[in-house]
């Protein structure tokens, strides 16, 4: 992965049934590797967003109209040369559907050195018509916490193995969110209120490198936006993602979700 002042993407490297990550990085390509394919419409509110032809983050539908990713996927690029899929578990299928963008709503307070405020709004350019394979996600209220140790769902598409060999297959994991206090006895630097730790104190499940703007989701409610962590198979070391709850009022000015 690269350096957080480079951060492209996360993915999630989920080996075997505990956690990972490597230095502040955010990685360049979308991926997972280890855990499990998903079904067909398993989870319909997942998003490809595509660079030029290329997988480049994830994404949650949570309107017809309206994404939510990371910031750093959006930061610096242009609208037209990226499309949105939904509706689909294999990229190479062709049966997604794809969309243009309109705009990109990038919270003003993000900070691309401590990757602070992580979060974007993605505006189409045209109604995604929902059913099936394709439905919108609630978002985690305001005030919404959980114990530590509470599963949570990261999905994502991905490499199959460590030479990152693309399959462009859906693949998704369980991972446990982590006590602040805990992340803080971790000396995790610029740890803010809007984030959240999650990932598993021995290693090999977690995000890494690529599948930056996926979901992290409790209770089927997005909780969590794939933001940034530590490497990849680190021990002690978690995944960040923005937390939903606390950016949520920004989001329902910006999105009227």
């Amino acid at each position: 992965m690269s350096s957080v002042n480079n951060l492209v993407k996360l993915s999630i490297l989920l080996l075997a049934v505990t956690f990972v990550h490597s230095d502040m990085d955010v990685a360049e390509e979308s991926r997972i590797i280890g855990g499990q394919f998903a079904a067909p419409g398993q989870f319909p509110h997942q998003v490809s967003l595509q660079l030029n032809g290329r997988h480049h983050c994830g994404g949650s539908l949570i309107s017809d109209t309206m994404i939510v990713t990371a910031a750093h996927c959006t930061v610096g690029q242009n609208p037209g040369q990226m499309k949105a899929i939904v509706g689909t578990n294999d990229l190479s299928a062709g049966n997604g559907q794809t969309f243009n963008i309109a705009q990109f709503i990038i919270h003003p307070r993000y900070n691309p050195q401590s990757q602070d405020f992580d979060m974007s709004l993605i505006k189409l350019s045209s109604p995604v018509p929902m059913g099936g394979a394709v439905q919108t996600i609630q978002l985690a209220d305001s005030d919404s916490n959980y114990a530590a140790d509470t599963m949570a769902m990261i999905s994502g598409f991905g490499a199959i193995n460590q030479n990152l060999q693309l399959p462009n297959r859906l693949k998704f994991a369980q991972v446990q969110l982590w006590s602040r206090d805990y992340c803080n006895s971790q000396n995790i630097p610029g740890l803010t209120d809007r984030m959240v730790c999650a990932g598993h104190p021995s290693g090999q499940v977690s995000s890494c490198q690529g599948d930056s703007g996926g979901p992290l989701t409790v209770d089927g409610k997005l909780f969590g936006v794939v933001s940034w962590g530590f490497g990849c198979g680190a021990k002690g070391r978690p995944a960040m993602y923005t937390y939903v709850g606390a950016l949520r009022s920004w989001i329902k000015q910006n999105a009227n979700v």
